[in-house]
């Protein structure tokens, strides 16, 4: 993508993921020519019955290559809040995906910046 240097729109936005499991579900499902900033990710352990394990990687846009991990098991105790609060961006067709190491339940939030140059 190059440098972008005319006028585009910055909206901020959130996505909502429920009953996250051990699927890799999209969290973001990047567009070509968008930059997304993000601001803040909040997990949730829905179940009160076992601690999960979160993961989260980026994927180019077909979903399977170059995957970059930038969560490995984060420990997500039962009934408990995570909260991720370091900022990070990607731009164009990534995919930003979640799942958990075993079956539970979890709920993640994410919110961000989307910068639109199209």
């Amino acid at each position: 993508m190059a440098i972008p240097s005319g006028s585009g729109t910055e909206v901020l936005k959130y996505s909502k993921l429920t009953a996250l499991s051990n699927t890799h579900t999209d969290g973001i499902t990047g567009v070509a020519n968008h930059i997304y900033t993000i601001i803040s990710i909040i997990a949730v352990e829905m179940t009160s019955t076992a601690d999960e394990l979160l993961n989260m990687v980026l994927f180019d846009s077909d979903g399977t290559s170059n995957q970059h991990w930038l969560m490995y098991q984060q420990p997500l105790p039962r009934t408990k809040i995570f909260v991720w609060n370091d900022k990070f961006v990607f731009s164009g067709d990534k995919r930003l995906r979640f799942f958990l190491t075993t079956t539970g339940d979890a709920d993640v939030t994410i919110s961000y910046i989307d910068q639109d140059w199209t």
